[in-house]
């Protein structure tokens, strides 16, 4: 008990006349408590009261937490329509008076004790709390200060080298005029894998993980998969000695430049699972429902920010990949059936793209990497989006390493895929609209 009370005396507490306002004796903001020195001084029981709600702060974020609370009050307030109802309902106040008696309520208190109390199991707000706890668990354990430094420094340097200096254009374009994209882009790809993971698994201690021919290997042969089926070409040099039309021409080279590239890797995918496994099949495919619920709810939050993003001046240079109204009228063919086999092989190649890069190089390289599997996936991710909008570049990366994550703690794709097609198709949607409107 001397040891709750201790921790009381420590409290910063600042007396007015004013604040806070209405019937509320004291508050709590960013860890100092604001008390109405005209309605008494905080006994042991208030201090307490207010100290619960100091740790709650500290392990959302100060600022998390102030959300959180601000928008819960709001949300229960139109649920029952009173504002003190709604106070006593929110969960931080729940923990907060159901052990402000307990003064040493600090030594058995666990991390997100009011989740604990009263987030029901199987509610969306408790699949929330797991998601989060997932990817804080392993930011965690996989955080070091210098490595994460050396890794943002260096997508840093990409991002810079992109947006400054167009490195796309000068490294990786012309291998497709001179044929040699499907030996270029691995090598890109490569270069960007190990000279993130060599170093980021040193850092950690753990060269016996360097000692393993499958980390030299096998992610090797994954980024030449990627990169020769993105380089792969050679059709396109058929199809312009065809006979066809123009307009023909260019349609089945854009539906090819998908169609092969998704079909190819999952093809060799397929093959790499074998290899490791002894079984045909691809990583991180087995039904799974985990945080699916999480994942939608994420992709309609951020729907706004990506209307928003369909507004930018770069936008529409770049979707839709589909310019309907160019080729209208190909093969006979009128605008609804020439956009719907189009967009199911862009559906398909994200697909193909979770599977190499969070299946594949995360689920499937994990047994031999274990967690530093995710980084070096990520910054390769990001060299993929080169020659892409600028925001799109710099969002890979960071898009990637969660997902990334993500497939680490779960074992599978759906997610990844529901956000990452889901992105795909909403800005086709909006460019074609805005195509259309404007033709």
């Amino acid at each position: 008990m001397r040891v709750g009370v201790g921790l009381l005396l420590h409290l910063k507490i600042i007396y007015n006349k004013y604040f806070p306002f209405g019937k509320f004796l004291a508050t709590n903001i960013f860890g100092i408590i604001f008390c109405r020195s005209d309605k008494g001084r905080l006994s042991d029981v208030d201090k307490n009261h207010e100290y619960i709600h100091t740790l709650q702060q500290k392990e959302l974020g100060y600022v998390g937490f102030m959300l959180w609370y601000s928008i819960e009050w709001l949300v229960r307030a139109v649920q029952c329509r009173s504002f003190m109802k709604a106070y006593y309902m929110l969960y931080f106040e729940r923990e907060a008076y159901a052990m402000e008696r307990r003064l040493d309520y600090k030594r058995t208190r666990k991390p997100f004790g009011w989740w604990h109390l009263f987030v029901k199991k199987g509610t969306l707000l408790h699949e929330v709390g797991q998601f989060i706890g997932d990817i804080a668990r392993f930011i965690r354990r996989d955080f070091m200060p210098l490595k994460y430094l050396y890794v943002a420094l260096l997508a840093l340097l990409i991002i810079i080298g992109q947006t400054c200096f167009n490195i796309y254009d000068i490294i990786i374009a012309p291998s497709y005029d001179d044929g040699t994209s499907m030996l270029r882009l691995p090598m890109v790809y490569a270069a960007a894998y190990y000279i993130v993971m060599i170093p980021t698994v040193l850092m950690h201690h753990e060269s016996w993980r360097l000692r393993q021919w499958q980390v030299w290997v096998l992610p090797l042969l994954l980024v030449a998969i990627d990169g020769a089926g993105q380089g792969f070409d050679n059709y396109r040099e058929w199809l312009m000695n065809t006979d066809m039309f123009y307009k023909e021409k260019f349609y089945l080279q854009l539906v090819g430049s998908f169609f092969f590239r998704s079909v190819f890797i999952l093809m060799s995918l397929c093959v790499f699972h074998w290899a490791v496994t002894g079984r045909v099949g691809l990583f991180g495919l087995h039904r799974s429902r985990k945080y699916l619920r999480v994942y939608a709810l994420i992709y309609i939050m951020l729907l706004p920010l990506f209307l928003l993003v369909s507004f930018t001046p770069q936008f529409l240079e770049f979707y839709p990949k589909m310019q309907i109204t160019y080729y209208d009228g190909a093969f006979g063919w009128d605008k609804l059936r020439i956009a719907a086999l189009f967009e199911l092989c862009y559906a398909n190649d994200f697909f193909a793209v979770e599977s190499m890069f969070r299946g594949a190089m995360v689920i499937g390289l994990a047994r031999w990497l274990g967690p530093r599997a995710v980084l070096p996936m990520a910054v390769t991710y990001m060299c993929v989006h080169l020659g892409k909008p600028d925001l799109e570049l710099c969002s890979s990366v960071i898009g990637g390493y969660m997902l990334g994550i993500l497939a680490y703690r779960t074992h599978h794709l759906w997610g990844g895929i529901i956000i990452h097609l889901g992105i795909a198709m909403f800005f086709e949607v909006i460019g074609m609209i805005r195509l259309l409107a404007c033709a």
